[in-house]
């Protein structure tokens, strides 16, 4: 698949930057958008001016929160959620992309971050996600499209401090990465508390607005190896859908 050829291409560019750092914490997640970044401007014949970058959410896909109006601060008061990368269909690319990024790593001075945290990080990206592929801008902003075809992707780079998470692990309940969600309150239920906590209300009361249930599928996964300078590490990535409580998603993956 083309698109599979995308994510190969970027997965031997961020294993080009690793061999040539070394170490994960040595560089952050700007990097590894970068390194998408640039693989699909090269491998679309894209232009940068065809790459959006951290574009505000539409204002219908999220509940802004209300503030103290009274008690505020000098600065920016809208609430102004983004997202990280747009890029829309063109000759070269069938579908447009929306796309959303974590880079989850050990530092270099500790081995044992907030991994229930990071998941619920991924969550609330799912979230964000299902919100942008429903949108399909019956208004007729000028500034968006209609999100409904595009292919939204959630794409994580991490090394052990993710890939292990929650198996075999003994005392408090971890949950670890799954291949597929359907993000119901259901679902979500299982979750332990700080993980549901990590997803923003102001995606999931307009997830419950819209009567909508986030889901997603891993649809690439490429792992590499321990070595003597370097631990495990995978590229994942997800595409973002959503379904609808009272159907089925119309999605098919391919």
């Amino acid at each position: 698949m083309e698109m599979n050829e995308l994510f190969r291409l970027f997965h031997k560019q961020v294993k080009e930057r690793i061999s040539k750092y070394i170490r994960f914490y040595s560089f952050g997640e700007d990097s590894i958008r970068y390194d998408f970044y640039h693989t699909a401007l090269n491998f679309y014949n894209l232009k940068p001016t065809d790459l959006i970058l951290e574009q505000a959410i539409p204002q219908t896909q999220f509940t802004e929160k209300k503030r103290d109006k009274k008690n505020q601060k000098q600065g920016r008061h809208k609430d102004k959620p983004e997202y990280d990368l747009r890029i829309d269909a063109n000759s070269s690319l069938k579908n447009g992309i929306l796309a959303e990024f974590a880079f989850f790593r050990q530092t270099e001075i500790s081995n044992s971050q907030d991994r229930t945290a990071r998941h619920g990080k991924l969550l609330n990206e799912i979230h964000r996600l299902a919100l942008l592929k429903h949108f399909n801008n019956q208004d007729n902003n000028p500034i968006y499209k209609d999100f409904t075809n595009y292919k939204c992707l959630l794409i994580c780079v991490t090394d052990s401090e993710m890939i292990n998470y929650g198996r075999n692990e003994r005392g408090r309940k971890a949950e670890p990465i799954q291949k597929e969600y359907q993000l119901s309150e259901e679902y979500l239920a299982d979750f332990p508390d700080t993980i549901r906590k990590a997803i923003d209300e102001k995606f999931s009361k307009q997830i419950k607005k819209f009567n909508i249930i986030p889901t997603a599928k891993l649809i690439f996964e490429q792992n590499e190896i321990a070595n003597n300078e370097t631990p495990n590490w995978v590229t994942w990535i997800w595409e973002v859908d959503f379904k609808n409580k009272k159907t089925t998603a119309n999605t098919v993956y391919n």
